[in-house]
């Protein structure tokens, strides 16, 4: 226990000022930010691989190769978010960055698939750890390391202002109380399994309950931060409505990618991906509960940008 908090001290220490400094009046602190993010993408990528590694040794080299194809992602996804969007400028920045983003996960998808099939003794069991890798701590991973470069939308009028740190906050605000309301009611009042094939100690009861929690905290934590400024009455019923709904779908991912990264392990017979954080595991242990409901987030933001463009 001891460790695991000082652990957690250090990571907030080294996090959060990278998180809450404006990026804009100190540049190098979201270049800093960024450098951490394409980091613990490749170290994500690393673990993750490397256990597919141990079943079928014949990934062989991709195990090195993929983590950096990982953090490349994570690259061209910052480059798509900070640059602006104008959807009736097709040459914007913006767009072809997204559009460059998935070429060229495509591009590394034939890559792996073609190495593969190449690869004496190699199966389809290869080609799929090398894609879900590539997905999973590339492409998700990287929409959320990039949430933190988010920006005000200009013509949204001062009702939602999404920006990098507020939008941690508001998140992180809904995967902490539904992993601790999910964990302590499942625990005091849990009677029906939720998976036991993949995470015995889960139940639906507590299930549910980091899911309202979730919900509940989440539009709070959007007035908070600030996430919301409504003006009116109507502006103020319909966030309230939205960041419920918002806010539930977010905590409903939070649990999905808990047990999925739970199923992976369960599978491979390995109790943490990595050891890279003492008394937390590997980058994939630390965060697991995050990326899912992180990319949601991101791709949320993003489609709502569309909406206000239009």
């Amino acid at each position: 226990m001891k460790k695991r908090t000082i652990t957690a001290i250090v990571l907030a220490s080294v996090l959060l000022p990278l998180i809450i400094i404006d990026h804009h009046t100190y540049p190098l602190v979201g270049y800093l930010f960024l450098a951490v993010g394409i980091i613990l993408s490749i170290i994500a990528s690393y673990e993750m691989i490397n256990v597919f590694y141990q079943r079928y040794p014949t990934i062989g080299r991709l195990r090195y190769l993929i983590p950096f194809m990982s953090g490349s992602l994570v690259y061209t996804i910052y480059l798509a978010t900070t640059q602006g969007l104008d959807i009736s400028d097709p040459t914007n920045a913006n767009t072809v960055y997204h559009l460059l983003t998935m070429g060229l996960f495509i591009a590394y998808v034939i890559f792996v698939l073609g190495y593969t099939v190449f690869t004496e003794n190699s199966s389809a069991n290869n080609m799929m750890a090398a894609v879900l890798t590539l997905t999973y701590c590339g492409l998700v991973m990287g929409f959320v390391i990039n949430i933190r470069f988010l920006e005000p939308f200009p013509d949204a009028n001062g009702l939602i202002f999404f920006r990098g740190g507020r939008s941690f906050g508001y998140l992180y605000t809904i995967v902490a109380l539904t992993d601790i309301f999910a964990y302590f009611i499942g625990s005091k009042f849990g009677k029906r399994k939720l998976c036991p094939e993949i995470s015995p100690k889960k139940s639906v009861e507590g299930a549910i309950a980091g899911l309202i929690a979730g919900s509940l905290f989440g539009v709070a934590a959007a007035f908070v931060f600030r996430i919301v400024n409504p003006a009116d009455t109507k502006e103020l019923i319909l966030v309230i409505v939205g960041s419920f709904l918002i806010s539930m779908l977010l905590s409903f991912t939070v649990q999905i990618g808990d047990l999925v990264a739970s199923k992976i392990k369960r599978t491979y017979d390995i109790k943490d991906f990595g050891n890279v954080f003492p008394g937390h595991g590997g980058v994939l242990d630390r965060f697991d509960s995050l990326i899912f409901s992180g990319a949601v987030y991101y791709i949320i933001v993003l489609i709502l940008q569309i909406c206000y463009s239009w």
